[in-house]
């Protein structure tokens, strides 16, 4: 059952990868902003949809209509990006090895990804630039401060040296934390990245995966006023920290 069930899965959600890379050639070039954003979003639901993964989402998001923002969150899986794009939209930053991925790292490239090398300093100061850029044109962003990913049920030490860009722009930050549970309230063993584990490997294990309920908490807006990236990444590591020991306990 569980074998016909990944199948059917896998069918629906190829089918729904062909509909984006078609709405990403042939609709995306000729779309504002608003039009984009609102088919990322529409596609994530519905992705996440096939995949049997419901959002229930704790908190709410501050207006976005007149403020960009900064959207972190501690990271899980590849899934966490289409989580979020279901409740709002931003544009990730993610390492450049993402963009190697089968069709999705493409997917990622065309709605905005912006592609960091880790190990080139110089390519850390350029997604620097590209991200103010970004901010100055009105997108919100969205980061993954530990850089990697986990099993959900720690933080790691978040990262300061993206935060920068925001911090010289004065620009407010969203902490959130996510949690994947099962239908009998444990967390779910398929859904983290971590290790070894290859893309397709990972893929195949969320096909797999049970039906799954994803707890997003979504914390205080923190604004950085005279404050060093070093303490903002301790500040939202905290309180990122209370969102999954207090709220999604």
């Amino acid at each position: 059952m569980i074998r016909i069930t990944s199948v059917i899965k896998l069918v629906f959600v190829s089918f729904h990868v062909v509909l984006g890379v078609m709405t990403c050639t042939l609709i995306f070039p000729v779309s504002s902003k608003k039009v984009r954003y609102g088919l990322i979003r529409k596609w994530a639901q519905i992705l996440l949809f096939y995949l049997r993964i419901r959002v229930e989402k704790i908190g709410e998001l501050p207006n976005f209509k007149n403020q960009t923002y900064i959207l972190t969150s501690n990271h899980i899986s590849w899934v966490d990006i289409f989580v979020i794009h279901s409740i709002y939209p931003v544009r990730f930053v993610s390492k450049s090895e993402v963009r190697s991925w089968p069709i999705f790292g493409w997917l990622a490239n065309k709605s905005g990804t912006l592609f960091l090398e880790r190990q080139n300093r110089k390519a850390t100061h350029m997604i620097g630039n590209d991200m103010v850029i970004a901010l100055r044109e009105g997108d919100s962003l969205g980061l993954f401060p530990e850089s990697t990913t986990s099993d959900g049920l720690q933080i790691l030490p978040f990262k300061s040296s993206m935060l920068q860009p925001a911090v010289s722009e004065k620009i407010p930050f969203v902490p959130i934390a996510l949690r994947y549970y099962l239908a009998n309230g444990k967390l779910n063993p398929h859904i983290p990245f971590i290790g070894d584990m290859n893309f397709v490997s990972s893929l195949v294990g969320v096909l797999k995966s049970p039906r799954t309920t994803v707890r997003v908490a979504i914390g205080n807006t923190i604004t950085p006023v005279d404050v060093h990236r070093r303490e903002l990444a301790q500040i939202l590591e905290k309180d990122t920290h209370t969102l999954l020991h207090e709220v999604l306990k």
